[in-house]
């Protein structure tokens, strides 16, 4: 309950938004979107979810998974549990949940809504992304679908705010080369590009709350 109630309380704190995602920006990134100022308008919808639980150390920490590598823009990279927003989605929200069920296995009704982060555009794929953050009140059992999963792995609040785990790191893929790209470094886990940048905005939440 003391750890339902702590989480609860990031429904309490506005949200930063561009403040915190600038901190963990490329400055490819920054000057696409200094120059297309229109980018929304054709822009397709993702969502995405910070699922909060604990492990079985009984330390908090939510799920970031790795993609597999393929012919994907994204492929190989580390990402937090969401997809493309269907037709048949209620909301954001459900897509959010529905996704997570799909590639990890975890059960939709037991996760919890908290509260929505800022929607952050992602210029290779062309997608406004809806984050989110859910509390899963039982420990995971993760079931991942092995065709939008690699591998599944906790990270602890404590790795979050520890600030040494932010790094400057070289990319070089197929739609950017940019070195000394703001990242985050859980266990040899590197996680850059929009997913660090909603990370970004949780550890804002995080630390406003003392936690």
């Amino acid at each position: 309950m003391v750890f339902q109630n702590s989480i609860s309380k990031l429904k309490e704190i506005s949200l930063p938004g561009t403040q915190a995602h600038i901190e963990m920006s490329s400055f490819e990134r920054l000057k696409f979107l200094n120059i297309h100022k229109s980018y929304e308008l054709n822009a397709l919808k993702a969502s995405v979810l910070i699922c909060v639980y604990k492990n079985i150390q009984d330390d908090a920490c939510f799920a970031l998974m790795e993609r597999p590598v393929n012919k994907g823009i994204h492929s190989g990279q580390m990402c937090l549990p969401g997809g493309k927003n269907e037709s048949f989605d209620e909301s954001n929200w459900k897509t959010s949940i529905r996704e997570t069920e799909e590639e990890l296995g975890l059960d939709r009704t037991t996760m919890h809504f908290i509260r929505s982060l800022s929607s952050i555009y992602i210029p290779p794929s062309n997608f406004i992304v809806y984050p989110f953050i859910a509390i899963y009140n039982k420990s995971p059992n993760f079931k991942i679908d092995k065709n939008e999963v690699k591998k599944v792995f906790d990270v602890t609040f404590e790795s979050l705010l520890n600030d040494s785990s932010q790094i400057k790191t070289d990319i070089s893929n197929n739609y950017m080369n940019e070195i000394e790209v703001p990242a985050y470094n859980f266990n040899n886990n590197i996680v850059w590009g929009a997913t660090a940048m909603i990370l970004s905005e949780f550890k804002f939440l995080l630390k406003a709350i003392h936690y």
